[in-house]
């Protein structure tokens, strides 16, 4: 019975570690749009600029970015130019990552070892194994430091006398600090609120892309 438990413990665990797990990351936003009151807002002709003005926008990351902003852009109707003056919008790009808390856990858990044996004196393929839970009960605690980041973006769109039509801002609390992951799923989250209201900021969930190997 220990034996069937055993290995069937480790042959999950493989199968969580060797990318034929089918287990997606989550990851939960906060999402705040506002529009301009009493204006007629549709999707037209737009151009790009970093609101951050210290952002240099010829960067390969922020190119990156802007690569998933026109596409969501264009999902929604909105037409490029690459002339400014003939743009009816202009829609200012920010994202970021701050670092907003570390937090250290202690854990206690069961004492586990395993091993393999080969050879003496259990034959050229002969193996043995020690019991994933220890026999004795004994417990080891260790301790785990998290730091968490908060990793966000903010499109504001104006129009040619520089007025203020809408404004989105996501953001998403965690661990990883891998913007070239999360900022296309949060403008991915954005897509269907650009030019719209949120009464008040909203919960989201999204799911990381799968993207598979060969």
């Amino acid at each position: 019975m220990k034996k069937s438990f055993m290995w069937g413990i480790t042959l999950w665990t493989i199968f969580l570690t060797t990318g034929c797990s089918p287990i997606v990351s989550k990851y939960k936003v906060t999402l705040d749009a506002i529009t301009a009151p009493n204006i007629q807002l549709s999707p037209s002709s737009y151009t790009v600029k970093a609101l951050d003005k210290n952002s240099n926008i010829e960067s390969l990351r922020f190119q990156q970015q802007l690569i998933e902003l026109h596409k969501i852009l264009k999902n929604q109707g909105f037409k490029k130019v690459d002339n400014a003056s003939l743009a009816e919008q202009t829609i200012y790009f920010d994202y970021g990552i701050e670092k907003i808390l570390q937090e250290t856990k202690t854990y206690a858990e069961p004492d586990i070892s395993f091993g393999l044996s080969w050879g003496y004196p259990y034959g050229a393929y002969g193996y043995h194994y020690h019991p994933f839970w220890s026999d004795m009960g004994y417990y080891r605690s260790y301790r785990k430091t998290y730091n968490y980041y908060n990793r966000y973006i903010t499109l504001l769109a104006k129009d040619k006398t520089q007025k203020e039509l809408w404004r989105v801002d996501v953001s998403s609390i965690g661990e990883s600090q891998n913007l070239k992951k999360i900022i296309p799923l949060l403008l991915e989250a954005s897509e269907l609120y650009l030019g719209k209201n949120t009464e008040e900021p909203i919960k989201l969930i999204i799911k990381e892309k799968k993207i598979s190997k060969e």
